[in-house]
């Protein structure tokens, strides 16, 4: 009496790994992760930066170093400085060359 019984599981292990090499696969006998997936995918970065236009932003200080002549107020700038004395009124500003911290931890 004869068992049917399919091939061995050497040989089918065998032709895997044939396959594998034929096909450019990945042999992976064991189903351990290797990441392969995930490496085959395209990569996003390229369609990400097609997405976006090219622009540059211009700012205000560029056209006043531009076009002087037109006597443009960056109001950002302004605050800034506007800020800047108010801190200096009140003693917040920052110290003279040569009179910050460490030069005071030095007298000590």
């Amino acid at each position: 009496m004869s068992l049917a019984s399919g091939p061995a599981a050497s040989k089918l292990a065998m032709l895997n790994k044939l396959s594998c090499a034929i096909f450019g696969n990945v042999y992976n006998p064991q189903g351990i992760r290797t990441g392969n997936k995930i490496l085959r995918q395209r990569l996003v970065g390229p369609t990400i930066n097609s997405y976006y236009p090219n622009v540059k932003q211009i700012k205000v200080r560029e056209i006043t170093r531009m076009v002087p002549e037109m006597n443009l107020v960056d109001l950002d700038e302004k605050t800034r400085l506007d800020s800047l004395a108010e801190r200096k009124k009140r003693g917040k500003g920052p110290p003279k060359k040569g009179q910050g911290r460490r030069s005071t931890l030095k007298k000590k």
